[in-house]
C-alpha cells in the first residue's frame, strides 16, 4: 500500500513498520517447521462459554529457547534500522544470558509490565522499548498459533463472543478494521496475531451501543476509503478502511500505522480508543 498521508509522518516512521513487518514474516517462516501447537476443539462454543481468548483456553507456552533466538534477532534488525539504539541492543546481547525468558515471556503474556520497568532501568532504556522488544519478539509465535483458527472467526462470530474489540485468539485490543465489499461486513484486525474476526456493522466496538443516529463516521477529503466510526455515547471511535471505496484490499497492519492521522482526528474531536 503506496500512499500519501495527509499529515507529515516523522521520517522513516512507515518504512520502519514495513521492515519490522518483513522481519517477522520470515522469523514466522523460519518457525513453522519447528513450533507446533495443540489446537483446542470446537473453539466457538468455548469462546461463548468461557468468555476467555483461545490463547488462554489453549494454554499457549513459548519455547524458551526458540524465542531467545528470535529475540536476539530483533535486537540485530533493530541495531541496523535505528542506529541510535545500537549501543542499547548491545548491552542487551551482552547479558542475554542472563534474561530469564520463560518468566519474561510469561509476564508479557499476562500483561504484567513492572519486571519489564525494573529490567529496562538496568540497561538504561525505557520500559516501553523493553516491552516493545519483548512483545514484537512474541508476535511470529503468536501468528503461527493463530492461524488455524482464522477459517472459524470468520463465522458470525459477533453471537459467540462478547467483547468486539478484543481479540479471540491472544486477547489483544484491536484499534482497526475493514468493511468487505461484497456485503458491507466488517472484520476487526488484531495486529499482534493477525487474525480477523466479524463485529457487527452499526455497533460502537466499546460499549455495545447500536441506537440508530449514534454511530457515525467521518473521514478527511480525498481519502473516503479511511473511515473514523464514533460513537456519541462512551464517545469511542474505530479506524476502518472501507475496501468498497478503496477499491482493492490492502496490508492491514500498516494501514493501521499509516492513519495516525486519523486518531489524531478523533482525539482532536474529543474521541478515545479506550486506552488504558
Amino acid at each position: 500500500m503506496n500512499r500519501n498521508s495527509p499529515v507529515d509522518l516523522p521520517e522513516g516512521y512507515v518504512e520502519f513498520y514495513k521492515n519490522l513487518e518483513t522481519w517477522q514474516n520470515e522469523q514466522q517462516i523460519r518457525l513453522q517447521q519447528k513450533c507446533s501447537y495443540e489446537r483446542v476443539d470446537e473453539v466457538l462454543p468455548l469462546l461463548s462459554e468461557q468468555k476467555k481468548p483461545i490463547m488462554i483456553l489453549g494454554q499457549f507456552v513459548v519455547d524458551p529457547v526458540q524465542y531467545r533466538a528470535v529475540f536476539v534477532s530483533l535486537l540485530a534488525f533493530m541495531s541496523e534500522a535505528r542506529p541510535d539504539l545500537k549501543e542499547a541492543m548491545d548491552n542487551l546481547i551482552k547479558d542475554i544470558e542472563q534474561l530469564d525468558f520463560q518468566q519474561l515471556v510469561k509476564n508479557l503474556l499476562n500483561g504484567k509490565y513492572e519486571p519489564f520497568a525494573a529490567l529496562a532501568e538496568t540497561y538504561g532504556i525505557s520500559s516501553e522499548l523493553l516491552v516493545f522488544l519483548f512483545e514484537h519478539a512474541v508476535r511470529p509465535f503468536l501468528r503461527i498459533y493463530a492461524a488455524p483458527y482464522q477459517e472459524q472467526l470468520y463465522e458470525d462470530t459477533f453471537q459467540h463472543w462478547d467483547f468486539p474489540s478484543q481479540c479471540p485468539v491472544c486477547g489483544s485490543k484491536s484499534h482497526f478494521s475493514r468493511l468487505r465489499p461484497i456485503d458491507s461486513r466488517r472484520f476487526m484486525f488484531c495486529d499482534r496475531c493477525f487474525i480477523e474476526w466479524e463485529a457487527k456493522y452499526l455497533q460502537c466496538i466499546h460499549c455495545g451501543n447500536d441506537t440508530p443516529g449514534t454511530i457515525k463516521y467521518l473521514s478527511i477529503e480525498n481519502d473516503e476509503s479511511h473511515q473514523l466510526y464514533t460513537c456519541e455515547k462512551c464517545k469511542g471511535y474505530l479506524k476502518t478502511y472501507n475496501e468498497k471505496q478503496g477499491g482493492r484490499g490492502v496490508d492491514l497492519f500498516i494501514a493501521n500505522i499509516e492513519t495516525i492521522y486519523l486518531d489524531l482526528l478523533a482525539q482532536e474531536k474529543g474521541y478515545t480508543n479506550h486506552d488504558v
